[in-house]
């Protein structure tokens, strides 16, 4: 009886350690997989602010002002890590720091994509005339012109590419079906769900494209009906003149406009106050 007693003592103690090594396990993976949400959470709004920085940048005084943000946006998230992490590295905390870095690099293309043509976009100088007798610059203005096309779709797809490429590395990385919604929840409640696409139109973008794309082509075909005097153009032709008069006015007036709806690419929700 007594070596009986001993037995169901020490399996007992045996399933209390068990237990308790299991809790103490489930303790260590719930903290590891909040460390690493928390990372993520804070690299993805790192990215959202650099946006919103650049929204807000006037493209014709500071047209490098992308790169300066990419190194800013860069610096803040290499700074996350350390003061994020508690404890040792672990598996899917490296793996978290690895997405933050491919999320960042992500965004600064992305970023590069829709800001840095803004910031080489001249009106006058891809809508002017005055280098009309050389080839090589009307390359160079369609060339211009099909790259702000380009910014305006990038543009127009932020949020949505955003909320994909997090989703991919995810999944690249092996998280599972678990800890991926648990991060996706807390990046959601934390930082998107406080976003949404703002008034951006690429079809505002690309008519006023279109009119110094229609202007180029305009002046192109009919070369025999004006002529050169200084920088100005002498037309022969007065039917020529008004269409070339009504598209130049038109992207004089539509300049502001274009560059305006560039501020209004993601903007924040309006959350109604409960009474």
């Amino acid at each position: 009886m007594k070596k009986l007693y001993l037995f169901s003592a020490a399996l007992l103690l045996a399933t209390a350690a068990g237990l308790y090594g299991l809790n103490q396990y489930r303790a260590i993976k719930k903290d590891q997989q909040e460390q690493v949400a928390s990372l993520l959470t804070r690299c993805v709004n790192q990215g959202l602010l650099a946006l919103f920085r650049l929204q807000a940048n006037n493209w014709r005084t500071r047209p490098d002002f992308y790169h300066q943000q990419e190194e800013a946006l860069n610096a803040s998230v290499q700074q996350l890590p350390q003061k994020l992490l508690q404890g040792e590295p672990f598996k899917k905390w490296k793996y978290a720091v690895k997405i933050c870095e491919q999320l960042t690099t992500n965004s600064n293309l992305q970023h590069i994509t829709i800001f840095k043509p803004l910031g080489k976009f001249s009106p006058g100088e891809i809508s002017g005339i005055r280098h009309l007798r050389k080839r090589k610059f009307l390359h160079k203005r369609e060339r211009m012109i099909g790259v702000l096309m380009e910014s305006a779709q990038a543009a127009s797809r932020y949020l949505p590419d955003l909320r994909k490429d997090i989703n991919t590395q995810l999944q690249d990385f092996g998280f599972s079906d678990t800890e991926k919604a648990y991060i996706l929840q807390r990046i959601n409640a934390e930082v998107l769900d406080f976003y949404q696409p703002g008034n951006f139109s690429v079809k505002k973008a690309e008519i006023y494209l279109e009119r110094i794309s229609a202007l180029n082509t305009l002046l192109a075909k009919n070369k025999d009906k004006y002529s050169f005097r200084g920088n100005s153009l002498y037309f022969h032709d007065q039917k020529l003149r008004s269409q070339v008069l009504d598209l130049n006015r038109a992207i004089l007036q539509g300049e502001g406009t274009f560059f305006a709806n560039y501020t209004q690419i993601v903007m924040q929700k309006q959350i109604p106050v409960q009474p």
